[in-house]
C-alpha cells in the first residue's frame, strides 16, 4: 500500500474520529481531549489513536476508561463515514508528551528565575564597590 494511501486515509479518520467523540458520544466520563493522531497499520486492521487529555491524572484515566467503553460505538460509527474494506479495531493510547514538555518548561523557568536572581544578586554586590571607587 503506498504511503500517501495511508497517510490520506489517517487524517480521514483522525478527524472523523474527533467529530465522533465530540458529537455522537455522551459518556460524561470522557472529558475535554483532543485526537492528536492516527497511525493505521499497513493492513488497516488495527490503528493506534493518540489522545491528549486535558486535567488531572485521574481525570485523564476516567476518560480513557470512558473511550475503551466507547470504542465499539466508535467503530460502528466509522463504518457509516469512511468506507474501508474492514474498520480498523481502534487503540487509544494517552499521549503524554504535553505534560512532559510542560514539565520541561517548568524547569527551564525556575533556572532562568534563579539566573536571574543571581545575576541581581552580584549586580547589587558589585554596585557598592563602584560607588567606593568613583566618590
Amino acid at each position: 500500500m503506498k504511503s500517501i494511501r495511508r497517510a490520506r486515509i489517517a487524517s480521514q479518520l483522525r478527524e472523523e474520529i474527533s467529530r465522533i467523540i465530540q458529537f455522537d458520544l455522551k459518556d460524561p466520563r470522557i472529558g475535554f481531549l483532543s485526537v492528536l493522531s492516527v497511525e493505521p497499520t499497513v493492513d488497516l486492521k488495527e490503528c493506534k489513536v493518540y489522545v491528549s487529555i486535558m486535567g488531572k491524572e485521574s481525570q485523564q484515566r476516567t476518560s480513557m476508561r470512558g473511550l475503551e467503553a466507547a470504542r465499539g460505538k466508535i467503530q460502528s460509527l466509522l463504518i457509516t463515514q469512511i468506507r474501508l474494506r474492514e474498520t480498523p479495531i481502534l487503540r487509544f493510547i494517552l499521549d503524554e508528551s504535553h505534560q512532559k514538555s510542560q514539565a520541561i518548561e517548568d524547569v527551564i523557568k525556575a533556572a532562568r528565575d534563579e539566573d536571574e536572581k543571581a545575576a541581581l544578586e552580584r549586580e547589587e554586590r558589585s554596585s557598592p564597590d563602584q560607588d567606593e571607587e568613583q566618590g
